[in-house]
């Protein structure tokens, strides 16, 4: 698209240089004829412009969609001001008698200082808009991992557990099983508006989600986690791996005899949470909410993008492991 303005613009200025000697025969007055030139010129490139865009775009032989960065109109504007200047002093040697090349400079000098103004503005906005972006992320997915913790749901098979253990008078049970529960709640507290948390830290909190729901699924749930030790020191997205665990149990029945099975463990650079598929016979609604706030966390802080594989058997989760 660059290259096409470039061309267009020296295009423009010799269609402008032909079409005023052609009025000159019909028009002695400068600023009419200059006007009516200037006018026409215009118009007849901005349709060649258009036009080549248009067939192009329905050819596919570049992307219009993509936007075109101000830096790169900055350059083809200064590529398209040293080049005329040449065309300029070539055609014109007496340019420094006519001061042609004082009025083309300062006539581009000021355009150039306007779209400088421009595209600096465009830049601290675009910059404005994306910090607005990571924030409102930010505040949408905290809002859903905490509403699928706080729910009354959640919450209430909790405290039938724990009203079971203390029924059956299991007091260290109980004790643990609170210690745990109020853990899960100080870790999304402590952790509510950072982007990134360390792995190991996201791992204990895991593992104590983990121990709540083996007590109330017991035989019918099981989990493995296989992480090396040397990739704890890497950072995901506060409460991911335990919201994919969750989706998990969501949208899967198991039993004791075929069981819920997830996998968490890593690869060089992702962390991997797999389960088997076993769908539930009353499936509840689901609109993704999780996994689209995690996707669009890790697209603002890496370009190694959150990836989801599925078929009728696993579902599969590549979580980006930051260093």
């Amino acid at each position: 698209m660059i290259a096409i303005l470039i061309i267009a613009n020296f295009a423009g200025f010799y269609l402008g240089r032909y079409i005023g000697r052609f009025l000159h025969i019909f028009l002695e007055n400068t600023y009419v004829r200059g006007g009516i030139t200037t006018f026409l010129t215009t118009v007849i490139t901005g349709v060649v412009v258009c036009g080549t865009q248009t067939l192009f775009k329905r050819k596919d032989f570049f992307d219009t969609k993509k936007e075109i960065s101000v830096y790169w109109i900055l350059l083809a504007y200064i590529v398209i001001i040293i080049f005329r200047l040449i065309i300029v002093y070539i055609n014109n040697p007496d340019m420094y008698k006519t001061n042609t090349a004082l009025n083309v400079i300062v006539d581009y000098a000021f355009c150039y200082i306007a779209l400088s103004y421009f595209a600096v503005n465009s830049v601290i906005e675009t910059r404005k808009a994306q910090e607005a972006k990571e924030k409102s992320n930010i505040a949408h997915y905290s809002y859903s991992r905490l509403q699928q913790q706080v729910k009354p749901h959640f919450m209430f098979n909790n405290l039938n557990i724990l009203n079971g253990l203390i029924c059956n008078q299991q007091v260290n049970e109980a004790s643990d099983f609170v210690y745990k529960l109020a853990y899960l709640y100080r870790y999304m507290i402590d952790y509510e508006e950072e982007r990134l948390v360390l792995l190991r830290e996201e791992m204990d909190f895991v593992n104590k989600y983990v121990d709540l729901m083996k007590v109330r699924f017991e035989s019918s749930f099981e989990v493995k986690i296989d992480i090396e030790e040397t990739k704890m020191s890497g950072f995901v997205v506060p409460c991911s791996i335990q919201l994919l665990i969750e989706n998990a149990i969501k949208h899967n029945g198991g039993t004791s005899q075929t069981p819920l099975m997830i996998r968490v463990y890593n690869t060089d650079d992702h962390i991997i949470v797999w389960n088997n598929i076993l769908k539930k016979s009353s499936p509840e609604p689901s609109a993704n909410l999780g996994l689209k706030y995690i996707r669009e966390l890790y697209a603002d802080i890496t370009s190694n993008s959150m990836s989801v594989q599925s078929n009728e058997d696993e579902f599969i989760v590549k979580l980006p492991l930051i260093n």
